[in-house]
């Protein structure tokens, strides 16, 4: 399966599985671009959405069990704190505080390379080897958890479409790497996948977060600006 088919079939999973590619398409301009001023806050907050959403990305493409996940948390949260603690120390010079926060940040680098399997360290290095790709998957992730935020999801209903996305990821696999269809007969099943992935996510929505959805495409699709 070649990388640009696997990340255009996340992509369409991520930003379009409830109907949302074009709020995606329409939020910003090139992928991997961060519209800050469609953010509250402005960049500051999209600067940090975008963080948060890139390394949930790359720990889902990794495959990261329960564990790893935690210990990465847990040297993110020291390594955080040992700068806050340089960079508050008036005793040090300039040079001082940022020789001392690049070191902190290349031992958290080696610590969190030590709790990586071999298998996900390759995963890693290729992953970083195609920086745009991974930009257009955190955009869409940042996006779609907005739109997740602005729909008032529930935990569970998050559980659910998350069980769904998966789900759906999983059989469009086989579909691309099956030698014996065309890349159109590819594209319509994927079509179909994803048709009728919607359909369940949207049994998971309430009434009232359905018709705040439509409202929400409907502004986006208006030919001529956004509706009343």
């Amino acid at each position: 399966m070649k990388t640009n088919a696997k990340l255009e079939v996340m992509a369409v999973l991520a930003a379009g599985i409830i109907g949302l590619g074009a709020a995606a398409a329409a939020g910003g301009g090139a992928a991997g671009d961060a519209p800050a001023s469609s953010v509250p806050g402005g960049h500051a907050r999209w600067a940090a959405a975008f963080h948060r959403a890139k390394m949930g990305v790359v720990a889902d493409r990794l495959g990261l069990t329960a564990d790893q996940r935690a210990k990465l948390k847990d040297i993110r949260t020291r390594t955080a704190s040992s700068v806050q603690v340089i960079r508050a120390n008036s005793a040090l010079t300039a040079e001082q505080k940022q020789a001392q926060v690049a070191a902190a940040r290349q031992g958290a680098k080696a610590q969190m390379k030590a709790v990586l399997t071999d298998e996900q360290l390759g995963k890693l290095a290729f992953i970083r080897s195609h920086p745009r790709q991974l930009n257009e998957l955190t955009t869409r992730r940042v996006k779609m958890g907005m739109t997740a935020n602005r729909l008032g999801l529930s935990p569970d209903q998050r559980a659910k479409i998350r069980d769904i996305t998966q789900k759906t990821a999983a059989a469009v696999k086989p579909v691309r790497q099956d030698p014996s269809l065309t890349p159109a007969a590819k594209r319509e099943k994927v079509r179909q996948l994803v048709d009728a992935s919607r359909t369940e996510i949207r049994g998971v929505l309430t009434a009232e977060q359905q018709d705040r959805l439509e409202h929400m495409r409907r502004r986006l699709l208006a030919p001529l600006g956004p509706l009343g």
